[in-house]
């Protein structure tokens, strides 16, 4: 049978508490029996001065020791209280009184007491401790003491088995509503957050939980928003293929080279867009081959750069470089191309047509203290702040509904998505810098020197 972790700890508050209980009370017993039988010594010891002063004052109004046992048993201090061994010795050493210790040799009583008469030793007092404890009335005490400790320790013990109590609830209740979380997380509900009420570590798991479960959730979207998209982007060519096939085979369309240019224009749409989908998932999973190689990235940037030249004379957009020479990287050119060819496709899509009097679109390759840096800006329509924090996703476009036509004769909608794995692949990082209505500049850097 499983025991619960709450019992557990329970169980252990009232073990350590035990532990402490047995151990004070011990200590206390010990401590009190031993103050107490100081205590007692000390009074005795007044109380045989006292006898001495008495067997004083006895002998000098007797003139002699007869009926001085008397005196001993009114003392109280005989070995039937827990006292003492008492003998009175005259002047000549001879016994002449005792209480207790009969038969004992004088050698083994421990201390004596001169009594002293006008000045003149007439006798001794011999005191021996009887060992035989603290008396009657020690014992009650005794006892009366180790009855409250007794008391104390049971409540403490019912204090420590409440605590314990408490604490192991509140302890686990955070565990057990994280329990509850990841039994509906894994049936599949991950909408689950766990509250956080405390700053501590058991915060601090609830806290990591609550981003798991985000994040889980966000992936899921993600998952489901990928095939919607890929579904979607897909049936666009394919019914535009099927249509045209059929109409030519149906006779309405004639098998023209321009009608047959249409089917090879979206056959090769198509087959972009399956190569950028197989792109992304070597991306995502690490498996994306590269060729890396010392190369100089100011040479790629400015090939680019010229590559797109002629598309965006064609759009009128004012296109314009400011390229240092020789910036030494190690990369695969191929893909920094390919990054580089997805940052410019989307200035020049973005950018106003007509725009030659004003720099449209400007690439920009600067170098720092450790990595060089590419800024490919533009005067688009710019990005919202909720825009750029999901525009490096999959298949996410700024505005789906605008320039349609255009936005079709670029990529898939994963181009960024493709950038951002590839460029982190080079141990580099991407970011946009934008404001609505003014522009964006996408900046990607790759560390100088050699990269392992």
């Amino acid at each position: 049978m499983r025991t619960k972790l709450w019992v557990k700890l329970t169980a252990a508050f009232v073990f350590v508490a035990l532990v402490g209980v047995v151990l004070v009370a011990y200590g206390a017993n010990r401590a009190t029996a031993v103050s107490f039988q100081r205590f007692l010594r000390a009074d005795e010891n007044s109380q045989l001065q006292n006898l001495q002063t008495n067997l004083a004052a006895f002998y000098a109004a007797q003139a002699s020791w007869d009926g001085v046992n008397q005196v001993l048993r009114d003392s109280g201090l005989g070995p039937e209280s827990g006292g003492y061994f008492l003998r009175v010795t005259d002047k000549n050493g001879q016994q002449v009184g005792v209480r207790g210790g009969q038969g004992r040799d004088q050698a083994e009583f421990d201390f004596s007491l001169p009594i002293i008469v006008a000045g003149l030793e007439v006798g001794r007092l011999w005191a021996n401790p009887t060992g035989g404890g603290v008396g009657r009335a020690g014992e009650q005490f005794l006892m009366a003491v180790n009855q409250a400790i007794v008391w104390a320790g049971l409540v403490a013990l019912a204090f420590a088995l409440i605590l314990g109590l408490f604490l192991a609830q509140r302890l686990t209740r955070p565990l057990r509503q994280l329990t509850r979380a990841t039994q509906a997380v894994a049936a599949g509900d991950l909408s689950q957050q766990v509250p956080v009420t405390s700053q501590d570590e058991l915060g601090e798991l609830g806290d990591h939980f609550n981003q798991m479960a985000h994040a889980l959730e966000t992936a899921e979207a993600q998952r489901r928003q990928l095939l919607a998209d890929t579904a979607h982007d897909l049936r666009t060519p394919i019914s535009v293929i099927q249509s045209h096939l059929e109409a030519m085979l149906d006779g309405v369309f004639p098998p023209t080279p321009e009608n047959l240019a249409v089917v090879h224009e979206e056959t090769l749409h198509l087959g972009r867009l399956v190569n950028d989908v197989r792109t992304l998932s070597l991306v995502e999973a690490g498996q994306l081959p590269m060729d890396m190689q010392i190369v100089d990235l100011s040479a790629i940037v400015q090939q680019a750069a010229v590559a797109f030249a002629p598309l965006a004379e064609v759009d009128g957009i004012c296109f314009t470089t400011d390229i240092i020479q020789t910036v030494t990287v190690t990369a695969d050119a191929a893909r920094i191309h390919q990054v580089l060819a997805n940052l410019i496709a989307n200035a020049l899509r973005y950018a106003p047509q007509g725009s030659q009097l004003l720099p449209a679109v400007h690439i920009r390759l600067t170098t720092n203290a450790d990595s060089a840096e590419v800024h490919i800006q533009d005067n688009g329509p710019g990005l919202t702040a909720e825009q750029q924090e999901l525009i490096f996703g999959r298949f996410w476009r700024a505005d789906t509904a605008r320039g349609r036509e255009r936005l079709e004769q670029g990529g898939s909608g994963l181009g960024l998505a493709i950038a951002k794995g590839i460029v982190e692949a080079h141990g580099g990082g991407i970011h946009v810098v934008s404001q609505s209505g003014v522009g964006s500049t996408f900046v990607f850097s790759l560390p100088l020197g050699d990269f392992e």
